[in-house]
Parts: C-alpha cells; sequence; structure tokens
C-alpha cells in the first residue's frame, strides 16, 4: 500500500520551495477578526437562477478544476501550491507558527480504500499511549473518516475521503490544548473547510442554499475585486523515440497513440509529477469569452505557479496563449499543445469569476517535437 506522506515533511519541501522565490499567493479581502466561527450565510445572485455560491462575508471561494472540488475558506487566509497535486490554507506566510493552517491533497487512490488510507494514516502518525479519535463522517456527499488526536511536527487532524479514483487528504494543525485560543482557531478552520468542501465544480452552487431572488438588505453588492486566475504552463512529455528510428511495439508511458502534427504519438495531456515548467511564455488575459485579448498579459515563470492574474473584478474572462508570438514562437516551436485541447494555433480558456472568487489550475500543456 502506498505509504501517505507526512505534512511536516511536506511542509519542510515547500518551504525551502518558499526560500527559493517568493510565493504568489491569494491576495486576501482584509477582515478586522480573525474567524471565531463558521459563517457561510448564502448571497444571491443572479447568474445562478436564484441559488447562491458558497462564500459569505468572511469566506473566499475556491474552484479547483482539475482535482474537482469546490471549497470556501477564510477571508484573511491565502493560498500556495507546493506542487500541481497540493494546496495550503496559510494565513500571511507559510512559516507563521501563530495561525493554523489546512493542507489539502489530491492523488490517485490507486485501488486503496478508505478504510486502508485511515489506517495507514494511524500506522504513521499514532504514537502507542495516544488516544487517536477515529469519526466516519460526509464530505461532499461522500463517506469520509477522520482521524484526531495525531502526531507529527505538531498535533493534528487528518481526513479523507474518495471521490471517483481519486484520494482526498486533508492536513489540519496545529490541533492543540482544546481551551486554547490556537484550538479554536484550528477548529474553526477544519469547520470552514470540511463543512463547504463539494464535488459541484460544474456549477459552483451549493445544494443546500435557500432559494432567494433578491440580495438582503444586509448584503453588500460591492465587489471586493479580488478574484484570481492562476495556472500552469508545462512540458508535457512523451519519449515516443526519435525520427527515423523504429516505432515502440506499445504506447509508451505519459503518451497517446493517436495522429496528430507530431505524429502516430503525443503526450498524455496530464501533469504528471517530474514534468517541467516552461519560462518565459506569454500568457493574455481579456474581457469576456474567448477570443479576447488586451487586458494583462505576463511572461511565465519556473519557481512557482507560471502565472497568475490577480486583482479581477467578478465576470468572464478568456485567457490565452499564441505560439505564433514572439518570443513564445522562439520557445515553443515546434510542437503542439496537448491540454486543454491538441492544437496548433492560438491555445485558451473561458473562466468565469464569482466576486472574489479564486481559480487555480487553468493549464495549458505543450509537446516538443524533438523533445522527449
Amino acid at each position: 500500500m502506498k505509504t501517505i506522506h507526512k505534512p511536516y515533511l511536506l511542509l519542510f519541501a515547500a518551504l525551502a520551495f518558499i526560500l527559493a522565490a517568493c510565493a504568489q499567493v491569494v491576495e486576501a479581502k482584509p477582515q478586522p477578526e480573525a474567524l471565531s466561527q463558521v459563517e457561510a450565510a448564502p448571497q444571491a445572485t443572479e447568474s445562478v437562477a436564484g441559488k447562491c455560491l458558497r462564500r459569505s462575508e468572511d469566506t473566499r471561494l475556491l474552484v479547483d478544476i482539475v482535482h474537482g472540488f469546490c471549497v470556501q475558506f477564510p477571508a484573511e487566509y491565502d493560498i500556495a501550491y507546493p506542487n500541481e497535486s497540493e494546496i495550503m490554507l496559510i494565513k500571511g506566510s507559510m512559516v507563521n507558527v501563530e495561525e493554523p493552517s489546512a493542507h489539502i491533497e489530491v492523488k490517485p487512490a490507486e485501488g486503496v480504500t478508505l478504510a486502508q488510507a485511515a489506517d495507514q494514516i494511524a500506522a504513521d502518525y499514532a504514537i502507542p499511549g495516544m488516544d487517536v479519535k477515529r469519526t466516519e463522517l460526509t464530505i461532499g456527499g461522500e463517506p469520509a473518516i477522520m482521524l484526531d488526536g495525531l502526531s507529527g511536527q505538531d498535533p493534528n487532524r487528518q481526513v479523507v475521503v474518495i471521490h471517483g479514483a481519486n484520494l482526498y487528504h486533508f492536513y489540519f494543525m496545529p490541533m492543540v490544548e482544546k481551551q486554547s485560543d490556537m484550538y479554536k482557531k484550528a477548529e474553526a478552520l477544519y469547520k470552514t473547510v470540511v463543512g463547504s468542501f463539494t464535488f459541484r465544480t460544474e456549477t459552483n452552487v451549493c445544494p443546500d442554499c435557500q432559494e432567494e431572488t433578491q440580495p438582503s438588505s444586509e448584503q453588500s453588492n460591492e465587489d471586493p475585486k479580488t478574484a484570481m486566475i492562476s495556472g500552469w504552463i508545462w512540458h508535457d512529455t512523451c519519449a515516443s523515440g526519435k525520427d527515423g528510428e523504429p516505432q515502440p511495439a506499445s504506447t509508451p508511458q505519459g503518451c497517446v497513440k493517436e495522429d496528430s502534427p507530431l505524429g502516430p504519438y503525443h503526450a498524455d495531456g496530464v501533469m504528471a509529477v517530474g514534468e517541467p515548467l516552461i519560462e518565459g511564455v506569454v500568457v493574455s488575459l481579456g474581457e469576456g469569452a474567448c477570443p479576447s485579448t488586451g487586458l494583462a498579459e505576463q511572461s511565465t515563470i519556473t519557481t512557482d505557479l507560471s502565472y497568475s492574474f490577480a486583482g479581477l473584478s467578478a465576470g468572464t474572462y478568456c485567457v490565452s496563449i499564441d505560439p505564433q508570438r514572439e518570443p513564445t514562437f522562439s520557445i515553443l516551436r515546434p510542437g503542439v499543445w496537448t491540454y486543454p485541447a491538441i492544437s496548433q494555433d492560438v491555445i485558451s480558456a473561458t473562466v468565469t469569476l464569482a466576486p472574489a472568487e479564486y481559480k487555480g489550475m487553468v493549464n495549458f500543456g505543450w509537446d516538443y517535437q524533438f523533445l522527449p
């Protein structure tokens, strides 16, 4: 069975990553006080026909399309991406030990059952003599198991849930003495994340919200302009052999057998661990559905998120890359896009944001013709 890594090992790796470069995180809306209880009062919006988005004055909405989930988190918290499979909810900095943090890891379940995943966590983190509380609950309509009283760099609480082919693993720390302010904050963070977590990314609406056609008088219609879009531009690798060599007897790992401008094989469009990021590609942002440009541009980096557009108002945007344009042409050619579609032309994604919403993992994959 695959061992589930301990959060402090992940934290050290992420800290090293952050020290190498400034982390780009969500620009959070300032709050006068730390969240002390779960606030999930919905706000009405005409765009979802009287239903409400999962957010409130004290929370923000994260929609992760690639990993297939939505979650709300305290507005004063930021998001950091140690890698493509992990998300951290932190307050100000990853080295801030004065505030609790949450960590969400999404990986293939690989045949592991929910009970087996929980048993592995207990084996890795439980210390003989410690009272580990095991509780069954439901997250996003799926059975889940929570383990409380675990050891590590700090006392922590972990939760596992399986949805489709993926294992979702949550860490919350530190879970210290129950009468302390730190514990109360960590408990509030846990309730906010677990209570709002849903797999309904296709609509981004909560299934249990009361229908409301007009905003209440206590709700503000002011857009905080703190929405954000980010993603990765990566080299999608496929070692299918060089020109002139015999074709492989079977489909190589990371490849798809399908005719394309590269021949009978191309990369699979899946961002895998170890596949490198591409630096210097120009990413364009435009208002409205694609095709649209002219609002902003960024050149991709390899030390953090490839690109991010922050400070956005609610609305629809187009994120696009033109491989015919310099310097992108010299960086990418020859090759082909493999994600989100097979193409040699302009690649784009239309993204719709609610107020203060964060949409990450708006990614684009490129397969070089003469590289693996």
